[in-house]
């Protein structure tokens, strides 16, 4: 069995009928369980529509950085401007907690900061990555992290909220540690961490899993696969973030999740671990974080 820990089933240029034959192809896989993750409320609602849909399939739902710009004014001067993008936010963040409330909602995600396009929407991001930390932690639900450019500020701002708090670790039972027992565990998903080996290990001591997809098959993938090779498996889980990225000897093609695979094979190798147990333990470590 194999686990993709972050997917995108509700992916919005899909048709329907796409959809359902993307569904056809896990169902023949190997893939015995997929996290279908939103950006959005809408995206949300359709995620918790596959989960209803498919046995194998759960949903994160939370706002992705991208959308800041939804809530333009939030963090400005001008008061009547900064009173209706909050009220826009909040009636969003309602939403996503109502959705999180469905039985098969198992995080709230994905969520954080990406500075790679441009700077216009710093303070927005930031608003918005800590309300749902905020609300993560209000609902006491595991949290999966998107960044890119700013790996420091990711780590201060869930540092700043609580997301490694020792409060929130006594929520979930604890994890298996590197070299026997068990140890807490704060349920942060770095999802497609891009960080350096370094910056997973100070990731893991603060109670977080690093999930690894396509970028650790690739040639240039050299910082991934060398996170993968120090981080003990313990702290890590495999994902496709589909229909992107699609891994080696794929790559340029749209993912999906059977090509989780390759992946999986990839971290194998690296870890110098047979295949199937490779698989074996970084399911288990989804299902674990997820609850499932």
């Amino acid at each position: 069995m194999l686990f993709d820990a972050h997917t995108h089933l509700n992916f919005e240029k899909y048709t329907e009928e796409e959809r359902r034959g993307l569904a056809a192809e896990i169902e023949a896989s190997d893939v015995g369980c997929i996290i279908d993750v939103a950006d959005c409320v809408e995206a949300a609602k359709l995620a918790l529509k596959d989960a209803d849909d498919y046995p194998w399939c759960y949903a994160a739902v939370g706002i992705h950085p991208d959308h800041a710009r939804d809530y333009e004014g939030i963090c400005g001067d001008d008061p009547e401007k900064r009173r209706a993008a909050d009220a826009r936010l909040e009636a969003d963040l309602e939403e996503i907690r109502k959705l999180a409330a469905h039985p098969k909602a198992v995080a709230i995600g994905e969520i954080g900061l990406d500075y790679y396009y441009g700077t216009d929407d710093r303070d927005e991001q930031q608003e918005l990555f800590r309300r749902q930390i905020r609300l993560a932690n209000e609902l006491r639900m595991p949290i999966m992290i998107h960044t890119r450019d700013a790996h420091q500020l990711t780590m201060d701002i869930l540092k700043e909220e609580g997301a490694f708090s020792d409060e929130r670790k006594t929520w979930f039972p604890e994890r298996p540690a590197a070299g026997g027992g068990t140890e807490p565990d704060a349920r942060v998903q770095m999802h497609c961490f891009s960080g350096s080996p370094e910056l997973a290990l100070q990731y893991a001591k603060l109670g977080a899993t690093m999930s690894l997809g396509g970028p650790v098959t690739f040639k240039n993938g050299k910082k991934a696969a060398e996170v993968v090779r120090q981080l003990p498996i313990e702290y890590l889980m495999s994902e496709t973030d589909a229909p992107y990225m699609a891994p080696e000897p794929l790559r340029g093609r749209p993912n999906k999740p059977p090509y989780i695979e390759h992946i999986v094979r990839r971290m194998a190798l690296l870890k110098g671990m047979e295949y199937d147990e490779t698989a074996r333990v970084l399911t288990e470590n989804g299902k674990r974080f997820f609850g499932i």
